[in-house]
């Protein structure tokens, strides 16, 4: 029971900040923490207590079993990513945005590749900084995950006096089902609280759409039985942080805003939180539920949009643990070099 004090100890910084305020980012890394902590204390206890219970044999056995699971899981994973990075490109084309998982499968394999390589000099100075991308990349992307869809499946209890829907891109004039799911989203929501919130539909025109996303959706939602005059249109934003800018512009304007609700899809949700908070906007975001092919390259971009928020802090944290090791290695390539 003492190793459990490991789990709780960021597992009790972890609540403090969610109830504080569940959208600090913050709150992803103490949730895998907390999280990983957890399944490694429990499945130690659990070789240890098997040993206990039964014997040495079956504990070995146990211990295998977990092992091999372990294992894989990152053989499934990795080739999941190289399957879904084909799915991607039959099913949205070959964009950058639509190969992310399909790179990050190919990175998986060249890392782990990169171990059997003969010895040369400079050999770790190339391993060692490619095996911590691998795990920090992974880390920072599981955290996402794992946080965005516990956050998600919280339910909506407190009523928002505003609902604010995130445009996303449209075919023509028409709205696409990535779309059409943010919208039967929030649409739910307002109907569960019957109609006393207002909607603000956000999005600007892209060049290749015939009209605005906002007006596209306000159409969307009166087609669904919306009243027009429960809608408010936001129609110059091209980006999620304008997206909430000009909507909380509209707040302001209207005396509204006292308790917010953004809706977008479950992979946007957290970094939609995020601007929220840096806006001073009060309330919280929800995501619609998303097409499972999708996701992955999804929350990889995501995940790259997370990081580019706060890349100061990751660049710190980085160069702190890195700079040390780097001159080290350096001058044992150069040794190498003097003595042979």
């Amino acid at each position: 029971m003492f190793l459990y004090l490991f789990w709780l100890v960021p597992a009790t910084i972890f609540l403090f900040f969610f109830m504080n305020d569940r959208r600090r980012l913050i709150n992803a890394y103490l949730f895998s923490i907390s999280f990983g902590l957890f399944l490694l204390i429990s499945a130690l206890l659990l070789v240890v207590r098997t040993e206990l219970w039964f014997n040495q044999k079956v504990a070995i056995i146990i211990f295998s079993v977990l092992a091999i699971l372990v294992l894989l899981s990152i053989i499934f994973s990795t080739v999941f990513l190289l399957f879904n990075g084909r799915q991607m490109i039959s099913f949205e084309g070959k964009r950058l945005a639509n190969l992310l998982s399909l790179l990050y499968g190919i990175f998986i394999i060249g890392t782990l590749a990169l171990h059997f390589l003969p010895y040369f000099p400079g050999k770790d100075l190339l391993i060692y900084p490619t095996d911590f991308a691998l795990f920090y990349s992974t880390f920072l992307y599981l955290s996402y995950v794992l946080y965005g869809t516990f956050c998600n499946y919280l339910p909506v209890r407190k009523e928002p006096d505003v609902i604010i829907i995130l445009g996303s891109g449209l075919i023509g004039n028409k709205v696409p089902p990535l779309l059409a799911q943010r919208l039967t989203k929030a649409k739910t929501i307002y109907e569960q609280f019957e109609g006393r919130s207002k909607l603000i539909v956000s999005g600007g025109q892209g060049a290749d759409e015939l009209t605005s996303e906002a007006e596209a959706m306000a159409k969307y939602l009166m087609e669904q039985g919306v009243p027009q005059e429960d809608i408010l249109i936001e129609n110059r934003s091209r980006t999620t942080f304008e997206n909430l800018t000009f909507s909380k512009a509209i707040l302001e304007d209207l005396g509204l805003g006292k308790s917010v609700l953004v809706v977008t899809n479950s992979f946007h949700a957290l970094r939609a939180g995020v601007f929220m908070r840096r806006l001073k906007i009060p309330g919280r975001s929800v995501g619609s539920k998303t097409a499972f092919y999708y996701l992955p390259s999804a929350w990889i971009r995501e995940t790259v949009g997370l990081v580019s928020l706060y890349w100061k802090w990751h660049a710190a944290f980085l160069a702190f643990l890195f700079l040390p090791w780097f001159f080290s290695q350096i001058m044992s390539i150069v040794n190498y070099f003097f003595i042979y």
